[in-house]
């Protein structure tokens, strides 16, 4: 696991104190070591964490013929590729530069399992290649021109690039308002003009001073496969644990973080069928007000052999909140990020690499939204409820019954922002928005739209594309590796998202159940206490912060009219819904919520 950066210059590269003044922003993604090469036109360099091949791997890794790799990630396959080059090595950075000298970039990617990005230089023929993982788990965002490509893990690194080669850096105004609707930028945008990431599942040439962006994998839902459940249960269960043990390839500490619920605790289950003596991790923190998970975890860890340690966070919400400014690079409103910084910290007092559960949801269908896309049809009937339904908490089943009476008449690509967010809308543009505007949500959403798909894996293919790639994926990155620690998850594995795209939707959703094919897999086989919990997600409690811990902040912040988001946002309109005048039957914790994060990031940046 590293950070990477690079430079491409038609005059000279930069100075190599220069370009690792950048590079050295990213040291926590890479604290073990720190390297960098420059020839005529190009530098490229790593900030190492060293995980598989401790001894080996170093970086950048070059060759006679003037071939250059920098990487970032995990290829989880590395020893059945090396057999079938013919290749010995303990190290996936080496694996990997073969397999692409050997087989081409194409062919490489299609053949790796894992998670990675990484630049490959090739100076005969001066032509980079950057690349990502299919779900997009690692970053990489460029900027280029015909004269230059400027890259990085991180934009902190990217923005000091561009500096340094004085590039005007510019706060992207579309964006803004994107991340008002979808509590974060959907990739590929970023918060600056002209910054991009590249996208999952895609290389980018760049040669002569031309890109050339390819895609090498994508979601395929159709057609479905013919096959019974019961078949289709023995093929998932087979590649979930055929994919927790690949991950459990690591030459440091390992563990794996154990909450109550079934995702966690399916991986736990088959990380113990592989190793002995694993260490398990729970979270109690002050600021968990839903559940206390730790007594679940430990029955499932007892069950399973594992070492289970209870990790007490008390560390204060607004030094997090302020933390997560610095962290984050971009504005996220993820509150969730929050306790998923000190987790990380705590984490890292034990182990360099941790097993999770980020996918499951969007993999099996976990979500309560997820139950409305499959019976839309029949929930049409709600939309006369909406006016008797008071506002209230949106986690009840109640504030849940008045989400859907406000969605099922709507557009799909309008469903979508209130299946989520629920925050600020295309149909407020004129209230509150204060700048001209170019591609609203709903186009956004539209060009991930196929008209062939059924409503679940319609909303599930967004999910993919918008929440989980520039929401859940950036808070566990960028929280995990500000404390150098590597998370790996399973259910992000490409094999089994192939899978369950292809099986229909009563696989996913049956009934009242969701998730219905992995608990049918593992419900004899799980403690009790896991399968007959009622479904909870961790939610910060926002609301409490605001009241309490965000109060003084947010009043000097947000009341105050000569604040940097009123360029962007009308006075006016966000305080008749602070006041409680508008907005009330939407999420309006998070919408203040992502006000003051842009606030903060705007006064640190702008």
């Amino acid at each position: 696991m590293c950070g990477i950066a690079g430079v491409w210059r038609r005059e000279e590269a930069l100075n190599k104190a220069q370009f690792d003044n950048a590079l050295n922003l990213m040291q926590h993604r890479g604290p073990d070591a720190s390297h960098s090469i420059k020839t005529k036109n190009i530098n490229l360099g790593t900030q190492r964490l060293k995980i598989i091949g401790i001894d080996n791997g170093h970086q950048p890794l070059s060759d006679d013929s003037g071939n250059h790799l920098a990487f970032n990630g995990a290829i989880y396959n590395y020893p059945e590729i090396a057999e079938s080059l013919d290749f010995s090595s303990k190290s996936d950075t080496e694996i990997l530069f073969q397999l692409i000298l050997n087989k081409g970039i194409k062919i490489a990617l299609e053949e790796i399992r894992g998670m990675f990005a990484f630049a490959i230089y090739d100076e005969k023929d001066d032509v980079f290649y950057l690349a990502r993982d299919r779900m997009g788990q690692k970053p990489l965002y460029y900027y280029q021109d015909k004269g230059i490509l400027l890259f990085a893990s991180e934009l902190k690194s990217l923005k000091k690039l561009m500096q340094l080669n004085e590039i005007a850096v510019r706060i992207n105004q579309n964006a803004i308002y994107h991340y008002l609707c979808f509590s974060n930028i959907p990739e590929p945008e970023t918060i600056y003009e002209n910054v991009f990431a590249v996208p999952p599942a895609h290389y980018l040439k760049f040669q002569h001073g031309e890109i050339e962006i390819s895609s090498y994998w994508k979601h395929e839902y159709l057609p479905k496969e013919n096959i019974t459940f019961s078949e289709a249960k023995d093929k998932v269960q087979y590649t979930i644990e055929e994919s927790v043990k690949i991950r459990l390839r690591a030459d440091v500490k390992k563990g794996l973080f154990l909450s109550g619920g079934w995702d966690s605790s399916v991986i736990a289950l088959e990380a113990s069928k592989h190793e002995q003596n694993l260490q398990a991790f729970t979270v109690e923190y002050p600021f968990q007000t839903n559940q206390n998970e730790s007594k679940i975890a430990s029955e499932t860890a007892q069950k399973f052999g594992l070492n289970h340690e209870i990790i007490k966070i008390d560390k204060n919400p607004l030094s997090l909140l302020v933390q997560s400014i610095s962290t984050f690079d971009q504005p996220l409103a993820d509150s969730s990020a929050l306790p998923n910084l000190a987790i990380a910290e705590s984490a890292s007092k034990h182990v360099k690499v941790m097993l999770n559960g980020d996918g499951g949801d969007e993999l099996f269908g976990g979500y309560r939204r997820y139950f409305t896309a499959k019976n839309i049809r029949y929930l049409a009937l709600t939309k006369y409820l909406n006016n008797l339904i008071p506002n209230g908490d949106r986690r009840s089943n109640l504030g849940f019954l008045k989400r859907i009476s406000r969605i099922t008449n709507l557009p799909a690509a309008k469903r979508y922002l209130l299946y989520t967010t629920d925050m600020f809308q295309d149909a407020d543009i004129s209230d509150f928005w204060n700048q001209k505007l170019g591609i609203n949500s709903s186009s956004l959403l539209k060009s991930h739209f196929n008209k062939d798909l059924s409503e679940l894996d319609q909303l599930m293919h967004w999910d993919r594309n918008f929440n989980l790639l520039s929401g859940i994926l950036v808070k566990m990155d960028r929280a995990s590796m500000a404390y150098s620690v590597e998370a790996r998850s399973p259910f992000l594995d490409h094999k089994l998202f192939e899978l369950m795209n292809q099986f229909p939707d009563s696989f996913k959703v049956s009934g009242f159940d969701r998730k219905h094919i992995l608990k049918s897999i593992y419900a004899e086989k799980l403690p009790q206490s896991v399968t007959q919990a009622s479904k909870t997600s961790f939610e910060a409690p926002l609301e409490n912060w605001l009241k309490n811990d965000f109060k003084a902040l947010t009043r000097d912040l947000l009341f105050n009219p000569q604040a940097k988001i009123y360029q962007f946002v009308n006075f006016t309109e966000i305080m008749l819904m602070m006041k409680g005048v508008k907005y009330q039957e939407r999420n309006t914790h998070y919408m203040i919520y992502s006000l003051l994060i842009l606030e903060m990031w705007l006064q640190k940046n702008d």
